[in-house]
Formats: C-alpha cells, sequence, structure tokens
C-alpha cells in the first residue's frame, strides 16, 4: 500500500510540478511562432481616408530602445524594424519573348517592381542601465528565416528573396542593379512567407537610398505572455480602476501591446491574433492533459490501496468480528483502518515526495533543456495527495468491514 501511494503521489507531484511552470517554459517553445505583437504608425480620424497621413506612417527608430523600459520589459525577447518601399530591380541576363503584329523580336526585359526592405537581421543593442547588450532583429522575431550565404555586411549588399531569385535567375555574388544602385547579392533568404518575393537590405542602406533617416514603417515585437483568458479580452477603456490595474500588471499580449504602444512616440500596437490565440490554446489543452493524467495516477493509486487492503480485511475477519461481539461499534472499527491509512499515506507521500523531485527534474532536462522549480507548496500538496489516495482507497474496505456480522464469522461461516 506505501508503494502504491508513493508511486500515485510521485506521478501527480511531477506533474503538477510541470503545471507550475508550464506556461513560462512554453511560452518561450512557442515564441519560435514569431512575433505576437505588431507596431504600426497611428493614424487617426479621416487623415487615412483623406489621404493626409503622409507624415504619420513612420515610426522613429530613436523609439525603438524604448520597448526595453515598459513595465514588462523583461518579458520583450526580441524586437525588429522594418522600412518598406517599392522600387525596381534589374538583373542582368533576364529576357522576355514579344510577338508583335509585324515581326517576333526579343525585348530585353530586366527592370521589375518589387518591395524593397530595410530591416535588421541581428543586432546588438546597450540599452540604459544594463550592462549586458539586448539582441534584436529578425533573428529574435523569425528565427526560421535561412540565408543561403550571408546577410548582407554592407550598404552595398542586398539579400534577394528565393522565389524572386529564382524568378530573376540570380545567385549569391551575383550584380543587380537596385533603384539605379549597383548592389551585390550576398546572400538567398527563404522564409515561407512574402519576404521570398522581396529584396532585402540593411535598415540603414535603405534609409539612405530613400532618404528616410531613423525612420521605419513597423516593428515587430516577441513578447512572452500569460495565455488570453475572457478577462483579457475585455475593453480597457471600459474597465475600472481596479480592473484596469489588474488588466495592465499581468502579461497578457494585450497589456503588453499597450504598453509598448504608450513607449513609441505616434503608434499604435496589435496583438497579432493568429499567435496569440494559438498560444493560449496550447497551452490550455497541455494544462488540461496534464490535470487528467493526474486524475488517472490517483485513481489508480487508490485501487491498488483498495485492492490491498480487501485483501488485509479478508485475513481479519475473524478479529473483526470478535471486535464487534465484543461490543465495538462502527466507528472504532473505521477509526481502526482510517489509522492505518493515514500511516500509510504519510509514508507513502514522503517516498513519493523524494521520488517526484527526481522525475520532475528528469521531465525539466529532456523536455525544456532545464531542471524544473522545486516550490514550498509541494511538500503539503503531496503529502494532502498521498492521503487521499489512502483514504480514498481504504473506504470500500470499510464499508465492507462494517457490513460483517459477528455470529456468522464466529462460528467458521461466510
Amino acid at each position: 500500500m506505501v508503494v502504491a501511494v508513493a508511486f500515485g503521489t510521485a506521478l501527480a507531484a511531477s506533474l503538477l510540478t510541470v503545471s507550475f511552470e508550464i506556461s513560462n517554459r512554453v511560452a518561450v517553445e512557442l515564441r519560435a511562432f514569431g512575433a505576437n505583437i505588431s507596431v504600426e504608425p497611428k493614424v487617426e480620424g479621416m487623415a487615412g481616408l483623406a489621404g493626409l497621413a503622409e507624415l504619420a506612417r513612420y515610426l522613429n527608430e530613436s523609439d525603438l530602445k524604448k520597448i526595453k523600459t515598459v513595465f514588462w520589459r523583461h518579458n520583450i525577447l526580441g524586437f525588429s524594424p522594418f522600412l518598406e518601399t517599392v522600387g525596381e530591380i534589374e538583373a542582368a541576363g533576364r529576357s522576355e519573348r514579344v510577338i508583335d503584329k509585324r515581326a517576333e523580336r526579343v525585348i530585353d526585359k530586366r527592370a521589375e517592381r518589387v518591395t524593397i526592405t530595410g530591416t535588421w537581421y541581428e543586432k546588438k543593442l546597450q540599452l540604459p542601465g544594463e550592462d549586458r547588450k539586448f539582441s534584436a532583429g529578425a533573428v529574435s522575431v523569425s528565427p526560421w528565416w535561412d540565408v543561403q550565404g550571408a546577410w548582407p555586411p554592407d550598404d552595398s549588399s542586398v539579400a534577394v528573396g528565393g522565389a524572386l531569385a529564382a524568378r530573376l535567375g540570380v545567385s549569391t555574388g551575383n550584380a543587380i542593379t537596385v533603384s539605379g544602385r549597383r548592389y551585390t547579392v550576398s546572400g538567398i533568404l527563404t522564409t515561407g512567407g512574402r519576404e521570398d518575393e522581396q529584396v532585402l537590405m540593411e535598415l540603414s542602406a535603405l534609409q539612405s537610398l530613400t532618404g528616410l533617416q531613423g525612420k521605419v514603417s513597423r516593428v515587430l515585437v516577441s513578447a512572452l505572455s500569460t495565455p488570453m483568458d475572457d478577462f483579457a479580452y475585455k475593453n480597457p477603456d471600459r474597465m475600472s480602476r481596479a480592473e484596469y490595474e489588474k488588466w495592465y500588471c499581468t502579461a497578457y499580449v494585450t497589456s503588453i501591446a499597450k504598453q509598448v504602444e504608450e513607449a513609441m512616440t505616434g503608434s499604435r500596437a496589435r496583438p497579432v491574433w493568429q499567435v496569440a490565440e494559438t498560444e493560449g490554446k496550447v497551452l490550455d489543452r497541455l494544462r488540461t492533459a496534464i490535470y487528467l493524467l493526474c486524475a488517472v495516477a490517483l485513481a489508480a493509486s487508490s485501487i491498488g490501496v483498495a485492492t490491498t487492503m480487501i485483501t488485509s480485511l479478508l485475513r481479519r475477519v475473524e478479529e473483526i468480528g470478535l471486535m464487534k461481539a465484543m461490543g465495538a461499534d462502527s466507528f472504532g472499527i473505521a477509526r481502526l483502518f482510517l489509522s492505518e491509512a493515514v500511516i500509510i499515506g504519510l509514508a507513502g507521500g514522503l517516498v513519493g515526495l523524494l521520488a517526484s523531485v527526481w522525475i520532475s527534474g528528469e521531465i525539466g532536462l529532456r523536455v525544456f533543456g532545464t531542471k524544473l522549480a522545486q516550490r514550498t507548496l509541494l511538500f503539503p500538496l503531496s503529502v494532502t495527495i498521498a492521503l487521499v489516495i489512502s483514504v480514498t482507497g481504504s473506504l470500500f474496505p470499510i464499508a465492507r468491514a462494517l457490513r460483517i456480522k459477528p455470529a456468522i464469522v464466529l462460528k467458521g461461516a461466510e
């Protein structure tokens, strides 16, 4: 019975340890999905419809470091600015056959209008009050970007999206002309997204090319966040003061976006809902699976205790019958078995607690690459779990013992 209780306690305590840490651990793993906050210029009123938003369609590059000054700054894992414009790209050797009414002729059609994007691939930033530099750029928000060759090392080089490079017939080391300037292709970029049809270069290079020094079109932010619940979806403008403080001080992706918006002048920050909602659903389902496994472990251990205790009961039928014949009441019989169950539960709980420390450590190392934190709450929780297992498992044997009739037992009949 001690082994059964220890097994159930160890498994349940280990799974609960995982559930305590799963939000942070899984949230870090899910950041591989990409950025979960998009920051764009804020356009108010009818400015956008009236075509008066020319001055408001850029953010200030100087505000980027402010993202790491918000209340949840330690949850900001990375951010990357983007500046986008449209220009012409020319690649040597590209031609197209055109047939007109008079004759067939070959036209050397090299120019094509494409989106040109400037960004940081990986940039180390020195933040105020921080000793270590913060790593920003596309690597921090889009870790799946694959560059064959190298990211542009200087302002004379560009990276070409994989689909565009295949269509133009260019490869690493080729020269191309972008908006009248000659560049060397340092790498071919494959992302599986719209970047595959773009020309990409360092942010400063595109700012110099377009005359937009210090300007960016949008910023993608990757932040650790708490799974969204019903409260997280409430409109902060309609919250009471207490509700707003609770919402603002909880790491919802909505509240982090609000703080980023406040930090960057003239910005509007919105969660990337496809990513945020997916993370919430994954975490909820993992928690549900963990709790179901805990319930199964408790049920299995309780059945083991009940089976063993019934076997013990069958060997003590005559003793129980004699006790009843001598005046023992039902409460005294039940107290006897419950006392045994409590002793077994305490012993099994301590053994299970020690086992859970090792089991949860192995789960952390094998699944998350680091040991899980052991909380003080785990000790009383393990003892409680063990007592629940042992007492629950003893209920059926106790009920069976209370139905024993002394006269029949003492006569040697069942």
